[in-house]
């Protein structure tokens, strides 16, 4: 599997959001949610949606 890292940055709207970093890519993909606070988005984080979610987009971006 890629090697890989997932950030939380605040969007220009005020939301935040979990970003997948993969190697090989330049671009961050956005993981499709996001969140009022850091916080919520951090507690995203320890869910099972977002290990099948960032599973997903490795699949999916994988070259």
């Amino acid at each position: 599997m890629a090697g890989y890292k997932v950030t939380i940055e605040e969007l220009p709207s005020g939301k935040w959001a979990c970003f997948l970093n993969l190697e090989g890519h330049d671009e961050p993909i956005n993981l499709g949610k996001e969140f009022k606070s850091e916080e919520r988005a951090e507690n995203w984080l320890n869910v099972s949606e977002s290990v099948t979610a960032i599973e997903m987009m490795i699949r999916k971006h994988k070259k």
